[in-house]
């Protein structure tokens, strides 16, 4: 997530991760990837409604 509009205008397309992250109040940069999760498929009570 960009952290500003001066950061998304000044961005190249072809150029990977060049923007400038927006940072939130608790320090976390919200860069590519930030929250992912690579461990597998989450099997929990937050997808049981989707089997």
């Amino acid at each position: 997530m960009p952290a500003d509009m001066t950061t998304v205008e000044a961005q190249l397309e072809d150029v990977p991760r060049d923007i400038k992250p927006y940072v939130d109040n608790l320090g976390n940069a919200y860069d590519f990837a930030f929250g992912m999760n690579w461990n597998g498929v989450i099997r929990d009570e937050r997808v049981v409604q989707y089997k």
